[in-house]
């Protein structure tokens, strides 16, 4: 080889312990890391409430985030994907009644620390409409209408659905 081409070759390969050339940020980078700025602490919290775990919360959202970035360009409306994705993700570990269980048996056991800790506990113990209806009501701020597009039932269902879950609460926190 010649020295131009031993050079050439140099150049191309970056030299040991450097970092690895970055590849320019795009479109989908900027407009995905500001989505994800603005929604991931409310959604890990709306998750918390549903499910009762912080680290169950962080691991849904992340995986709905996850699957909002691979599909980005195919999704018209990010946020509704993602609302939907965290609500469904929360309602498949409810389904699996692994948080249900811990939730009863801590109370049970009276390892209840914080007022978060009550709240959970009694938050886990709402049927999951219930549950969902009020922290998308208190939590989110969002009207029936949206509540219930977002549940997609009757708008008709979600006051019901509130004030059971509300008289449950008041009971088993007095």
């Amino acid at each position: 080889m010649s020295r131009t081409e031993l050079v050439a070759v140099d150049e191309a390969q970056p030299m040991r312990g450097s970092d690895p050339p970055q590849r320019p940020r795009s479109r989908i980078d900027d407009e995905f890391t500001a989505f994800y700025r603005a929604e991931h602490d409310g959604q890990v919290r709306r998750a918390a409430l549903l499910v009762g775990s912080d680290e169950v919360a962080n691991d849904i959202v992340h995986d709905v985030l996850v699957e909002v970035l691979r599909r980005w360009d195919t999704i018209s409306h990010h946020g509704s994907y993602l609302n939907r994705g965290v609500l469904n993700g929360c309602l498949d570990r409810v389904r699996n009644d692994k948080v249900v269980a811990v939730a009863h048996r801590r109370l049970a056991a009276g390892e209840t620390s914080s007022t978060d800790d009550v709240l959970y506990d009694v938050i886990a113990r709402l049927p999951f409409n219930h549950r969902a209806a009020v922290v998308m009501r208190f939590y989110e701020r969002m009207t029936e209408q949206e509540i219930a597009e977002a549940l997609g039932c009757k708008p008709g269902s979600v006051g019901p659905w509130i004030h059971r879950a509300l008289t449950t609460m008041r009971k088993e926190l007095s």
